[in-house]
């Protein structure tokens, strides 16, 4: 199996929220450290499975004024039997979901953010195959995290 390359994008929704004349809206920050390396599954040992790759180079940094989650999705999903895996370490109080398999539907991957101030946490992502996925060429997968207001 050639590379994968993440290339990780971030976004925002505001959900249940009136805002009246003259009011502000509330403010949220993700950011992103940048993007992994390449996630390349080379190796095998005879008689099982290709052996998992993972990545932790990259960390997020959040913030929000209303309590929120963060959800995880790729722009397509990934070929059959590939899977490609993203676990966010969770900020003070808030509930890592552990390792999600990603696909095209969002995820929740952070549960219960309350942070008043920035919180810098790890983003760990796993590429898994069988075999039976045969040898699959080189593609970009982009990751959206997208923190959205409410529970």
């Amino acid at each position: 199996m050639e590379g994968w390359v993440i290339r990780c994008r971030r976004t925002f929704l505001l959900a249940g929220i009136l805002l009246l004349p003259g009011s502000r809206m509330p403010g949220q920050v993700l950011t992103v450290s940048g993007n992994p390396a390449a996630l390349n599954i080379t190796t095998a040992v005879a008689g099982s499975q290709p052996t998992a790759v993972s990545n932790n180079s990259t960390t997020y940094t959040v913030l929000v004024v209303l309590s929120s989650h963060i959800t995880a999705q790729l722009g397509s999903n990934t070929p059959v039997g590939v899977t490609l895996t993203i676990n966010l370490a969770a900020p003070t109080g808030a509930t890592s979901a552990g390792p999600v398999a990603l696909d095209a539907t969002a995820r929740n991957v952070v549960n219960n953010i309350t942070n008043v101030l920035p919180q810098t946490r790890s983003i760990t992502y796993q590429l898994s195959a069988l075999a039976s996925a045969g040898v699959i060429s080189s593609r970009m997968a982009t990751v959206t995290l997208t923190v959205v207001t409410g529970p």
